[in-house]
């Protein structure tokens, strides 16, 4: 399996869970490159002051969940609008003010 960790490269390369539980034990770095809008999202809203309060997606409650926590809620993407400018998008929280707290569904 000597494939599978990449022994002879000096970078190596994987994908998902499974790659980094491969390759974890034989490197002395591991670096996640972010493809979800997720990360990027909670990203942008910390390092705009932002606490960040994930949420199941589609679960139906996260209104409910924002309402109890005093919080905003992000909205899909087309669903955004001057009462709730926040989405997935890491673009629209940039544009859109800083709430203290976000309830940020996703998948």
């Amino acid at each position: 399996m000597e494939w599978v960790v990449q022994a002879r490269a000096g970078i190596r390369v994987e994908w998902g869970p499974a790659g980094a539980r491969a390759l974890g034990p034989h490197s002395a770095v591991l670096v996640v490159v972010d493809v979800l809008s997720f990360t990027t999202a909670v990203s942008v809203a910390v390092d705009a002051g932002t606490a960040v309060l994930p949420y199941p997606w589609r679960d139906g409650g996260a209104e409910e969940y924002a309402v109890r926590h005093d919080a905003a809620l992000a909205v899909g993407r087309r669903a955004i609008s001057p009462e709730q400018p926040w989405s997935l998008s890491p673009t629209a929280l940039r544009q859109a003010p800083a709430p203290q707290r976000l309830v940020l569904p996703s998948p």
